[in-house]
């Protein structure tokens, strides 16, 4: 049960802002120069319809719960999706959920996942028309081949529908247990994916150890492309793998998770049987496509609590757009979350949605209360997921934790790492958020 704990500890701010840049075990908690509002207008809705999509024409993202078109300047509304499906399903989705990760293929169409609390559902939009794939639990990242097969992950295997005849061929992952996940083709028979190898006592979040594997889309073989290390507390992560000219380019992610400094972000690329490193990247980016042959790149801007899309252009960066392609949007709370939202795309070992409202996940945490109205606390979530980028927050009441929070109000609950010194974390979180210094705890079961 959890329980307020008064810490009779003082921490100097000093030393306590360097947990500020500390990696929570599976997402840096870590500051991002934020780029104003240049390349991210107010958009406007088309007028009509959804063009592009059905096509797979352009660059698209996710931007406030919306589909928006890069290249046009304009996001499309609930009802200009189903004026491409023409499906009761897909309105009823879209209704109750909130669209992530969006994949697109020209020629071919656009696909995306409406994330929705448990099971989740695809969405491949062709020339034919809408097909709406319900699924039985969390789906993500959805990728097309060139010949309109279409892959997304469910965690635990890798789904790929068959554009003929519609069946759906489940690849499990090549080791039973672990997770699977960013599918991308190599070709229109090949397919490859990053394999996760599950946390450990010292890295008790998130996950030790990525590699990138491949199979055909039979799923008779799996092979391991790559081959990194980890060991003790030391983590090594594989983000937003995207097909080039038969490689993959992909973003590595390494760190101790004893470690106060922000984690090492690096572009790599797997070619002729190898990876190699092509360079450290400056702070916390992910892949999200390519325009015009160069590299489109997502960057979190906690500030304004969103994702810059950027282009690489003679070694500078140029902002073109807001929003989120292959990694989980920010800007809306996660269904599965109550609130929340992440950096790095979330897998099958994302906490199970009946832990979220139960208190004592973790050993420790912060609450900040109480808030009359439910509204009041879901803002100051967002606050601390600025200030805590990739963390879980979360929206409880007295049902959820009856001895750090009173019957009738809310509270603001952010999670911490079960290794969390209790004195230096609260002390850490009130140089953050000043604010709230008054009326916030530390709780522990």
């Amino acid at each position: 049960m959890m329980r307020r704990l008064l810490i009779a500890t003082v921490v100097m701010a000093s030393s306590a802002a360097g947990l500020l840049a500390a990696w929570a075990g599976g997402s840096p908690v870590g500051s991002v120069a934020a780029n104003p509002s240049r390349g991210c207008p107010r958009l406007a809705t088309f007028a009509r319809g959804a063009p592009g999509l059905a096509s797979g024409r352009g660059l698209w993202a996710v931007a406030g719960g919306r589909l928006v078109s890069v290249g046009a300047g304009r996001a499309v509304t609930g009802e200009g999706l189903l004026s491409v499906g023409r499906s009761r399903t897909l309105a009823t989705a879209v209704d109750q959920g909130t669209i992530k990760h969006a994949a697109v293929r020209p020629g071919i169409g656009t696909a995306y996942v409406i994330d929705r609390a448990g099971a989740d559902i695809v969405v491949a939009m062709t020339r034919e028309g809408a097909d709406v794939l319900p699924q039985t639990a969390e789906a993500s990242n959805p990728t097309w081949s060139a010949s309109g097969r279409l892959a997304w992950s469910t965690g635990s295997a890798i789904l790929i529908r068959n554009p003929v005849s519609g069946k759906i061929d489940e690849l499990p992952a090549p080791v039973r247990g672990l997770a699977v996940f960013a599918p991308v083709f190599l070709s229109d028979h090949r397919i490859a994916a990053v394999v996760s190898e599950r946390p450990n006592d010292q890295v008790p979040e998130g996950e030790q150890l990525n590699d990138l594997w491949s199979t055909d889309v039979a799923g008779t073989r799996w092979r391991r492309l790559t081959h990194f290390r980890a060991g003790g507390d030391h983590w090594v992560a594989v983000r937003t793998p995207i097909a080039r000219a038969g490689g993959i380019d992909f973003v590595r992610v390494t760190a101790r998770g004893s470690s106060t400094g922000a984690p090492t972000f690096e572009l790599w690329r797997y070619a002729h049987g190898a990876a190699s490193r092509v360079r450290r990247l400056a702070g916390e980016r992910y892949l999200a496509g390519r325009l015009r042959g160069q590299l489109v790149w997502n960057r979190p801007d906690p500030s304004h609590g969103r994702h810059l899309l950027e282009i690489e252009r003679a070694g500078t960066m140029r902002t073109i757009g807001c929003g989120a392609v292959l990694v989980d949007p920010i800007d809306v709370p996660d269904p599965d979350r109550r609130s929340g939202g992440s950096y790095v795309p979330l897998r099958e070992d994302r906490p199970d949605p009946g832990m979220a409202s139960g208190a004592g996940a973790e050993e420790i945490s912060v609450i900040v209360g109480d808030f009359q109205a439910m509204a009041e606390a879901q803002a100051v979530v967002v606050e601390i997921q600025r200030a805590y980028p990739g963390s879980l927050v979360e929206v409880i009441e007295n049902d959820d934790a009856p001895l750090a929070i009173r019957p009738g109000v809310f509270g603001a609950l952010l999670h911490l790492p079960r290794v969390a010194d209790p004195g230096a974390s609260i002390a850490a979180f009130r140089a953050a958020l000043p604010a709230y210094t008054s009326n916030s705890w530390i709780v522990t079961p």
